[in-house]
């Protein structure tokens, strides 16, 4: 399947997504505040890096060892039944820090202990998030992208749902619980649309797997490591910096712009894992990848510009249809974020060469160090130019990645 067929199946799955995300920001908007917002955002960060770190780091790995063996069954059976028993291992620990830390995780990271049930319910549903995340790599690696795609509304659709649901009926306790349950819950559909796959058999999941194909879980799961910690790390931190020096409702303007933009990105950004790294993985040929590379950007620069342009001139009434009155701050934060996203996809599209080719020491040291760049740049634009210095700060830092991978892409990919 070529990019061009893959980004009109991702195109659905993302507009639905879109149009999810969209609904979803207004009903957090609406029933919880920008403060509300905040927090919803600190807690995302969190799922994010508890997923990472309960099994979540094979996912790339497992999109790249599907594709890359896809006829060698044994090997890639070696592969799946590896990262089961990998993913068992760090989901018991898991359960043991979140189930029995909660009150402390909670006092952390939403700044009270009255959430202390939040992170008890996501210790019991975090297995069923990750085993839907396996699931969902596999089709990938497998380029199967019709039913990845299925998936992925299925997802989006459960989230709609249940963060409507319970915000509406329990306002910010509603939203939190909403989001660590929601995958937990797709899971059961999941099972139900692939359990007459050929594929889709215990055998495959539990035969006999060998060193090498731990080795190479681990080692090619660093690259997903470093991008899911350090970019969640610096979220969390950015979010801290901006409550501590701006306030709790700045925090929440910049999450909504952030929320916003990376709803809208991920129109132009899922062709990428559901094409290009499966894609990128099987070439040996530089000329071959450079042909890839040119026609991606022919499709995502022009798409992504579009994007910007029309969100900065329509962005009052996006902010009227989509959050509320509360939010009307965030206009002045459209232009220099929608720039910045626009630079992120030029950078987005050469670092994928390098997590395709498994070129684990350019690509864990470059996602850490911008990473720490972008908190430091924040913090200076900040000082300098109040809460739209973050947005000042993504445009900075996403160039210097850009060119970055630019660079590593000329002089280091043979």
């Amino acid at each position: 399947m070529n990019l061009y067929k893959t980004s009109i199946l991702s195109g659905i799955s993302t507009l639905i997504g879109m149009i999810s995300g969209f609904i979803i920001t207004k009903v957090i908007a609406v029933y919880v505040g920008p403060s509300g917002m905040a927090l919803i955002g600190q807690l995302q960060n969190f799922i994010n890096l508890v997923m990472l770190s309960a099994g979540g780091f094979l996912k790339t790995a497992l999109v790249k060892f599907t594709s890359e063996f896809s006829n060698d069954i044994e090997k890639r059976n070696s592969y799946w039944s590896a990262s089961i028993v990998v993913i068992s291992f760090f989901n018991l620990l898991s359960f043991v820090i979140l189930f029995f830390y909660s009150s402390e995780i909670s006092t952390l990271i939403l700044k009270s202990d009255d959430f202390e049930f939040i992170f008890v319910i996501f210790s019991i549903s975090l297995p069923l998030f990750i085993l839907n995340t396996v699931l969902l790599s596999i089709l990938n690696g497998l380029s199967e992208i019709r039913k990845f795609v299925i998936l992925n509304i299925a997802l989006n659709i459960t989230s709609l749902f249940l963060v409507t649901m319970l915000s509406y009926l329990f306002k910010l306790n509603g939203a939190l619980i909403a989001y660590v349950t929601n995958q937990s819950l797709v899971l059961l559909f999941s099972w139900l649309y692939l359990k007459n796959e050929p594929w889709f058999k215990f055998a495959n999941f539990f035969s006999k797997s060998d060193r090498d194909a731990y080795k190479g879980l681990f080692g090619f799961a660093l690259i997903t490591i470093a991008s899911v910690f350090s970019s969640n790390i610096s979220m969390i931190y950015i979010r801290d910096f901006i409550i501590n020096n701006l306030s709790l409702n700045d925090a929440g303007y910049w999450q909504g712009i952030w929320t916003l933009s990376q709803v809208v990105l991920s129109l132009v950004t899922v062709a990428f894992s559901t094409y290009l790294l499966p894609k990128l993985s099987a070439l040996k040929e530089k000329n071959k990848i450079s042909i890839e590379l040119i026609a991606s950007l022919k499709l995502m620069i022009p798409l992504t510009v579009f994007i910007a342009v029309m969100m900065y001139f329509l962005r009052e009434i996006i902010i009227y249809i989509l959050f509320t009155n509360d939010f009307i701050s965030m206009s002045s934060l459209f232009l220099p974020q929608m720039l910045g996203n626009v630079v992120k996809v030029i950078g987005w599209v050469f670092g994928y060469v390098l997590v395709a080719k498994g070129m684990v020491k350019y690509t864990v040291s470059t996602e850490i160090f911008f990473a720490f760049t972008w908190f430091l740049l924040t913090k200076y634009f900040i000082a300098e130019f109040g809460l739209v210095g973050a947005c000042y700060a993504y445009i900075v830092n996403s160039t210097l990645h850009a060119f970055s991978m630019l660079y590593l892409y000329v002089y280091k990919v043979k």
